[in-house]
């Protein structure tokens, strides 16, 4: 059975097994003492991170940063190759909106690249829109924005 948690310091190594496998597939390289230095402090980087987890293994991961008092940002969704298509990645992304949006924010935006063709999908689905570069995310050339 799979269980959507919030993160605590316990699920640490998980989430960076997890994560430099998922950065592994998508040809990615997973930096903790480099530019991914915020995953060693996930509880004061972010609003909220929480995981899906199977059998104490982390499967999937999703985050909610601020940016302004207004605008949160959709950081870290991301889904274990063999539990796709089950809907969760549509459920880890509802779970960050409902948050933010029961956090008092306005708007979750996010950045992403356009290779990654099915998470632009689930985003356009749940109700994203294209917008402007809002960030100076070098890799990034998809940016999409959910109002309230």
């Amino acid at each position: 059975m799979v269980d959507l948690i919030e993160y605590n310091s316990r699920l640490k190594d998980e989430v960076f097994r997890f994560t430099a496998e998922c950065f592994a597939e998508l040809g990615k390289k997973f930096e903790p003492d480099g530019r991914h230095e915020f995953y060693k402090s996930i509880d004061e980087h972010f609003d909220g991170f929480w995981c899906l987890v199977d059998d104490g293994r982390v499967i999937g991961t999703v985050a909610v940063g601020r940016i302004d008092e207004t605008t949160s940002e959709l950081k870290a969704l991301y889904v274990d190759n063999s539990y796709r298509g089950q809907g969760l990645g549509f459920k880890l992304l509802d779970h960050a909106v409902s948050f933010a949006r029961i956090s008092g924010y306005k708007r979750v935006v996010l950045d992403s690249m356009s290779k990654y063709e099915s998470a632009a999908k689930l985003y356009r689905r749940y109700g994203f829109n294209d917008i402007d570069r809002y960030n100076d995310n070098a890799y990034a050339d998809v940016f999409m924005e959910l109002v309230f």
